[in-house]
């Protein structure tokens, strides 16, 4: 289990502006989908959550996202509650062990983590299909934006 100071040193890498690309896949005679946007994370309440905000393009339609980011020392991970331009919400948790992160979700989950310089955060997401059994979703790639 890690400490409060660990866990949120973690989350730490986070922090910041990045240019966001991904590509789901083409499948069951749909064409690709480019992902394309930006993500930005922040400290809020004085540092002990962080709110992550997301504007992205998925193909033609425009998706917005808010989601708070805390970490549970009862139970040991991270905690992720997301809100969108939809009217849709949801609840991940996380964990990062050995640099891979992992969210998990009800339908969805994804493994990723930085680079070596820490300047790109990039993963693949699965979705719980109909049969019970994950399938690939996409694969997503956060860069970071350098301060000028």
């Amino acid at each position: 289990m890690k400490t409060n100071e660990q866990a949120y040193n973690q989350l730490s890498n986070f922090i910041g502006s990045w240019n966001t690309e991904g590509l789901i896949p083409a499948s069951n005679g749909q064409p690709e989908i480019k992902i394309i946007g930006t993500d930005n994370y922040n400290w809020i309440v004085d540092g002990f959550f962080l709110l992550h905000t997301a504007d992205v393009t998925i193909g033609n339609d425009n998706s917005k996202t808010h989601e708070i980011i805390g970490y549970d020392d009862l139970n040991g991970h991270y905690t992720m509650r997301h809100y969108n331009n939809n009217g849709n919400s949801g609840f991940m948790t996380a964990t990062v062990n050995d640099g891979l992160w992992t969210f998990n979700g009800d339908s969805l989950r994804f493994k990723g983590g930085f680079n070596e310089k820490g300047d790109v955060f990039s993963g693949v997401w699965e979705q719980l299909t109909d049969s019970k059994t994950w399938a690939h979703l996409m694969n997503i790639k956060l860069s970071k934006i350098k301060l000028t």
